[in-house]
């Protein structure tokens, strides 16, 4: 299932990803779901990659946004299996037999995913996911570690369509960290299928929604709102682990702040430490949050002195 909104060609090569290793039509369905972008725009997009018509088209008049088109895909697929590919992103040669080996060596899993590679906007590599086990398998202890922070590429994950029947959709209310929220979710019920070799990759360039959400200072706040959801998935012997995603978001605000402040962007850069105070007040009192209160005081005061200079 491929949700789109004003798609450009990059959905061509997410699309010929997936047809050079489709299965027969009673086998696999390819539907793109079009969250009412220019009419006829996706469909000839589409057609260019599939002349034959194998790939379905569903544009719709209304907008739904990020996480509604995605639960209105998963509405619409009519397989066992579920992937939802971004109209940027593309598969490698065997991702769908590896993840298919997966589901059917675990039964009880309630996703499977792969390994991924980040490249930016030509296709040129920026990294590779962090290897998470050196052989296929289900992985272990896998709640505390994906509720600490995202560690999963939308394009390399597949669930059950019974898992999302049971534990419901997409929160609306979530943009940048949608999906992290449901592995979060997932990953307190079920067990879930890791592949080590990298068969998708996630493309990280200035037009893709997460960097429209760092832009506009969204990120920090959705990231607390899914920390606060998570915190409820989560038994209280892993309170731990809710203490240390607080940490490492935190730390990660304040790095995007001291980037932001060396380009100059100082407005960005102040939005981005506002909300370091609320994560940190996720943090017990007898936590080692000194290193990042000293960090966040001293980023402070530059971006006060940038300010008054620009002024």
């Amino acid at each position: 299932m491929l949700p789109t909104f004003v798609p450009d060609e990059k959905l061509l090569a997410a699309l010929r990803s997936v047809l050079a290793q489709a299965l027969p039509p009673a086998a696999m369905q390819i539907t793109v779901v079009d969250d009412a972008s220019m009419p006829g725009l996706t469909r000839s997009l589409v057609r260019t990659a599939d002349p034959d018509g194998r790939v379905e088209v569903v544009e719709h008049e209304q907008r739904l946004g990020l996480a509604g088109n995605w639960n209105r895909a998963i509405a619409l697929a009519r397989g066992e299996l579920v992937h939802l590919l971004h109209q940027d992103d593309y598969v490698r040669p065997g991702f769908y037999a590896a993840i298919d080996r997966g589901f059917r060596a675990a039964p009880d899993a309630g996703m499977a995913f792969c390994r991924s590679q980040i490249v930016d906007g030509t296709g040129r590599p920026i990294k590779t996911s962090s290897r998470l086990r050196w052989r296929a398998g289900l992985i272990p202890d896998w709640l505390p570690a994906i509720a600490e922070r995202q560690r999963i590429q939308t394009p390399a994950a597949v669930v059950r369509r019974s898992t999302y029947e049971t534990l419901g959709g997409f929160r609306p209310e979530l943009s940048q960290t949608v999906d992290w929220e449901m592995w979060v979710r997932i990953a307190a019920v079920y067990p879930v299928w890791y592949e080590p070799r990298c068969l998708a990759v996630y493309r990280r360039h200035p037009g893709n929604e997460s960097a429209r959400l760092f832009k506009t200072g969204a990120v920090w706040p959705d990231v607390l709102r899914a920390i606060e959801i998570n915190a409820a998935c989560l038994p209280a012997s892993c309170r731990a682990t809710i203490e240390a995603s607080a940490r490492w978001h935190a730390a990660s605000a304040l790095r995007t702040a001291e980037r932001l402040l060396a380009h100059g962007a100082i407005d960005q850069a102040a939005d981005a430490v506002m909300h370091v105070p609320a994560l940190v007040r996720l943090i017990t009192a007898d936590s080692p949050t000194n290193i990042v209160q000293r960090r966040l005081a001293a980023l402070q005061a530059r971006i006060s002195r940038a300010g008054r200079r620009a002024a």
